[in-house]
């Protein structure tokens, strides 16, 4: 009896060993997911006509041995502490299992004419949002965040939305 234990308790730590590696697409850590993205690089213009654009560099990791694709980016931009603009946009970029890529992401931005002000100088900026990595059937988000201080000649006053 004591034999039958230790076969099926071998057979069972074996199966639990086994099925990480079987399952393996998406890492269970949230923290994973925390550390995937980096801000390497924010650019924000806007200009008296209520057009705008806003750049992110980012550097995206992997957290999975398995291939993913980047499917979108999402982003909250604030300015003094006002949101000034939300958004996103649809990629397909393929990443490699514990790959690491540079992405750079533009989005045009449109706000109410009017609506803003001339306040040349330095300004904080403050950027929230996340990378979606696909899994095969599965998605997960990736965070960023990233607060800086930046040169912007005109700053829009209220919320704004992407350019279409």
């Amino acid at each position: 009896m004591r034999s039958r234990r230790a076969v099926l308790g071998l057979l069972g730590l074996a199966i639990a060993l086994c099925l990480p590696g079987c399952l393996g697409v998406v890492p269970f850590s949230p923290r994973a997911y925390d550390e995937a993205v980096r801000v390497e690089a924010v650019d924000v213009a806007f200009t008296r006509d209520g057009s705008g654009a806003l750049t992110l560099k980012l550097q995206v990791k992997n957290p999975s041995s398995d291939a993913a694709t980047l499917t979108r980016v999402d982003f909250d931009l604030r300015v003094d502490g006002r949101r000034v603009a939300t958004g996103e946009q649809v990629l397909g970029v393929p990443l490699d299992g514990q790959g690491e890529v540079p992405l750079e992401v533009s989005f045009p931005l449109a706000v109410a004419r009017g609506g803003g002000r001339p306040e040349a100088g330095s300004h904080a900026v403050r950027v929230e949002g996340g990378v979606v990595l696909r899994f095969g059937g599965s998605e997960r988000r990736a965070p960023f965040r990233d607060a800086r201080s930046l040169e912007v000649a005109w700053v829009p006053g209220g919320e704004s939305s992407p350019a279409p």
